[in-house]
């Protein structure tokens, strides 16, 4: 009997000593709150990506510590998905063991391009911050930051025009930016004088390549032709309009054409969304800030359509300014109508609420800019 005893003490031991063992080797982890997640800026506006201001800051976040229960080393990611995605195909914008994070415009456009997000497009987006000390302990998250983004597509090189007919002269190292409009299309807004020259050539301080006239041409259209080398023969240049002012124009490079118009003093706003509705005589007009720039503050509103710009008040419909298409309602590019046998472009849109707006127009960028004052 006592050797029983003492057989069911020592089984007794054994059984504390196993116990005490798990309990050693399979601690309980006792999750509390994730990190807080604050931003410098409101959730749920649209914010308008432009190149001009990439190094500005967008977006400042900062967020508190998360607790795990336990003393640990906690690295925090900030991450960023698609809208309503639950973060299934997160992207990692920043990871450290910090509590705040900065974000330029610059850089987030750059991660949104190599995500391949479209440019120009309003995307909804939303940020978090992950919280995690180990693969074998459950990640913390904040609440989400949602927000809407339109990115811009990196300029390409210009060409750039000079000639005694523009402001730079021949001098080929001040002469005037021809921005990029699509493939070997180039354009710009310039104040031109009356019964002079101009020509395009690629870089600056360079005489070649280069593109005048093929000599056929006049001061409004006309062919190009094209200079490879300095060795190659000089081509004539391109007659400017005889009445000086601002004039638009635009060459191709691919198919060697060039199309030159004038700038009015005045353009107007007509449309849907504007106080005075469809009625190209009595359109709301623009303020000129410098050659080919436009501007006027306005009420829009929503519902009753978008709107285009006329070049008078003459109750006429063309010529006229409207969308390529592809625009929204903060930014976009534009498309011309010369004549009533053109095509109608599209509606520049309406805003997403109604408000004051200020309305930018440049033509030499051939944009349109609508941000709510």
């Amino acid at each position: 009997m006592n050797k029983i005893k003492s057989l069911l003490s020592i089984f007794a031991i054994l059984l504390v000593a196993v116990s005490c063992e798990e309990e050693t080797y399979d601690p309980v982890i006792k999750y509390g709150d994730g990190p807080i997640l604050t931003s410098s800026e409101a959730g749920g506006e649209t914010f308008l990506l432009t190149e001009e201001e990439a190094d500005n800051e967008l977006f400042s976040f900062s967020w508190t510590q998360a607790d795990f229960g336990f003393p640990a080393a906690i690295t925090y990611a900030l991450e960023i998905d698609d809208a309503g995605n639950s973060f299934a195909g997160a992207s990692e914008i920043a990871s450290s063991s910090g509590f705040s994070y900065n974000i330029t415009v610059g850089e987030l456009n750059s991660l949104l391009t190599s995500l391949e997000y479209p440019t120009g497009t309003e995307t909804p987006l939303e940020i978090r911050v992950k919280a995690s000390v180990s693969e074998y302990a459950n990640a913390l998250y904040s609440e989400t930051f949602g927000f809407n983004v339109i990115t811009y597509s990196v300029k390409l090189p210009p060409i750039y025009l000079l000639g005694d007919a523009t402001d730079a002269g021949w001098d080929n190292n001040t002469t005037l930016e021809a921005p990029y409009m699509s493939s070997g299309k180039y354009g710009i807004a310039a104040h031109l004088k009356p019964n002079a020259w101009l020509k395009f050539i690629k870089t600056q301080g360079q005489w070649a390549p280069m593109w005048g006239s093929d000599g056929t041409g006049d001061a409004f259209s006309g062919k190009l032709t094209y200079r490879p080398t300095e060795d190659d023969t000089d081509p004539a240049s391109i007659p400017s309009p005889s009445v000086e002012g601002d004039y638009r124009i635009d060459v191709d490079i691919t198919n060697l054409t060039y199309s030159v118009y004038k700038l009015p003093d005045v353009i107007y706003l007509v449309g849907g969304a504007t106080t005075i509705g469809w009625d190209p005589a009595n359109g709301l007009a623009f303020t000129k800030d410098g050659v080919g720039k436009y501007s006027l503050v306005t009420t829009l509103s929503t519902g009753n359509g978008g709107m285009k710009i006329m070049a008078g008040n003459s109750g006429a419909w063309a010529p006229q300014w409207g969308s390529d298409g592809n625009g929204n309602s903060l930014l976009g590019k534009l498309s011309y109508r010369a004549g009533d046998a053109d095509p109608d472009p599209a509606e520049i849109p309406e805003p997403s609420s109604a408000g004051t707006y200020k309305i930018e127009v440049d033509f030499s960028e051939y944009t349109y800019k609508i941000t709510k004052q």
